[in-house]
């Protein structure tokens, strides 16, 4: 009896020590597992996430040469127009063409691979855009020459804001606004890199 009161100190030192390993080996084994269609889904429900606006004000001339006879005999004035508009152009990068191959986990690092940087939209502010002066031919269609010079002003706001830089100013903000947001939703930390692919740039 006392030999086994002396001992079963022990054994319960044993007993802990091998338990101990045990739940050691069993957590290493653990598999790291990560939903991504699950984490895809929350992602694509942002949309389109609007990342910088820009504004702008700007003076618009458009000139519409009437037609010339013979080299001296013009019928007609030609049309001329001058505003003075005011818009706005908003960068964004569409999350529902992240697809589920962009998603790479790596360790303890998520790894994000988003679309190309895009405007999502560009207009005028109707409100705070006016004709400073207008005279057209008499022979032409005065309203249409109006809505082609709005037309033509809502062009140079797009072609404004991408020499002003909003593709690349889109993707700076996509990493201060967006990389905490992945990192909540996936519980992760995430690397963010954009995908190598083909814009085409249409001013028109």
């Amino acid at each position: 009896m006392r030999i086994i009161l002396k001992i079963f100190p022990w054994l319960i030192i044993i007993l802990l020590g091998i338990w101990a390993y045990i739940t050691y080996k069993s957590d290493q084994n653990v598999e790291t597992v990560i939903n991504r269609s699950a984490i895809l889904q929350e992602i694509e429900t942002l949309g389109k996430l609007e990342l910088v606006k820009y504004n702008f004000k700007e003076i618009t001339e458009v000139t519409e040469v009437s037609k010339e006879y013979f080299r001296f005999f013009k019928l007609g004035p030609d049309s001329k127009i001058a505003l003075i508009s005011e818009g706005q152009a908003v960068g964004c990068i569409d999350l529902t063409k992240i697809r589920e191959s962009d998603l790479v986990l790596e360790n303890d690092t998520l790894y994000v691979k988003l679309p190309s940087p895009e405007i999502c939209y560009y207009k005028l502010d109707m409100e705070k855009t006016r004709i400073y002066s207008l005279q057209t031919n008499p022979m032409k269609d005065e309203k249409k020459f109006i809505q082609k010079a709005y037309k033509h002003a809502e062009r140079e706001i797009k072609a404004s804001a991408l020499n002003s830089g909003i593709l690349e100013q889109t993707r700076e903000n996509a990493e201060t606004i967006l990389k905490p947001l992945l990192e909540q939703i996936s519980g992760h930390k995430v690397i963010l890199t954009t995908r190598i692919e083909e814009v085409e740039i249409d001013l028109n």
